[in-house]
C-alpha cells in the first residue's frame, strides 16, 4: 500500500533542488514506515512504533539506510536486466549504485521521506474520505514523475553513466522466480495475512528480496558490455 502515494509526495523535492536531497532516501524514507507491516504477527515490536515520532529514528532511519545501501549494490544488475522502457528510461537507473550526497544530505532525505509519511496518513485518517482519491491522484502523479525523469535522463544528468555488467538474462531471472516463488505461496499462511496492506507489503518484499538475491547472483559476472547507450545531449 506504500506505493505509489507516498514517494510520490516527496519526489518533486529532488527534481527541485536535486544537490539537497538524495532521491533514493526521499523514495524508501517515505515507504519505511509500512515495512514494518511484513512483521505483522510475528510478535515484534515494530507497530505501531514505525508510525510513530519517535521511530522516525528507531524504525524509519535504519530501516531506509539498509534499503539504500542494499538498492545502490543491486541497482546495476537489476537495471541491466530490465526492458528499456521507453520514456522511462529503466536501465538508466544502474547509476544509482553511486550516492553523490554527503550523509547527512542522506541522513535528512530519509527522515523527511518518513516524516511525510507520517503527514500523509496523519490527513487521511483526519479526512477518511481523501484515502482512496489520494492513492489515484498519487499513482498519476508517480508516473509523470518517473516519465518526466526518464525523457531528460535526469538519472544519468545526477549520477553519471551506469556503469558497464554483463547480462545474464537466464540465470537473472530464474534467480528471481527461484527466490520469489516459494515466498508468494507462504505469505497467504502467515499471521494477519486477512489484511489487505500487510500481504501487500509482504509482496512487495518478496519481490525486492528476490530482486537483491539475482543481483547478488549477477554480480558474479565481470563487466561486459553497456547496458544503454549514452544520449548525446540530455534534455534540459
Amino acid at each position: 500500500m506504500t506505493f505509489p502515494t507516498h514517494p510520490a509526495a516527496v519526489l518533486p523535492l529532488k527534481l527541485w533542488r536535486p544537490r539537497w536531497f538524495d532521491g533514493v532516501a526521499l523514495v524508501l524514507g517515505s515507504a519505511a514506515p509500512d515495512v514494518a507491516y511484513a512483521f505483522d504477527g510475528s510478535g515484534l515490536p515494530v507497530w505501531p512504533l514505525s508510525h510513530q515520532v519517535h521511530g522516525l529514528v528507531l524504525w524509519c532511519l535504519p530501516v531506509t539506510l539498509l534499503g539504500c545501501f542494499l538498492m545502490r549494490r543491486a541497482a546495476p544488475v537489476v537495471a541491466a536486466h530490465l526492458p528499456g522502457g521507453g520514456p522511462f528510461a529503466l536501465r538508466d537507473y544502474g547509476a544509482l549504485h553511486t550516492s553523490g550526497h554527503s550523509w547527512w544530505v542522506t541522513v535528512t532525505s530519509a527522515l523527511l521521506g518518513a516524516a511525510s509519511h507520517l503527514l500523509l496518513d496523519g490527513l487521511e485518517h483526519a479526512v477518511p474520505v481523501i484515502e482512496h482519491p489520494a492513492h489515484a491522484v498519487g499513482a498519476v502523479a508517480m508516473t509523470a514523475l518517473a516519465v518526466a525523469i526518464g525523457r531528460r535522463r535526469l538519472i544519468r544528468r545526477w549520477h553519471g553513466e551506469p556503469p558497464r555488467r554483463e547480462r545474464r538474462p537466464l540465470r537473472f531471472w530464474s534467480v528471481v522466480v527461484a527466490a520469489a516463488l516459494p515466498a508468494l505461496a507462504v505469505i497467504p499462511f502467515l499471521p494477519a495475512a486477512g489484511l489487505a496492506h500487510t500481504t501487500g507489503v509482504r509482496v512487495l518484499s518478496a519481490l525486492a528480496v528476490a530482486l537483491l538475491l539475482a543481483a547478488a547472483a549477477g554480480s558474479a559476472g565481470r563487466p561486459h558490455e553497456a547496458t544503454t547507450p549514452s544520449p548525446s545531449h540530455p534534455q534540459p
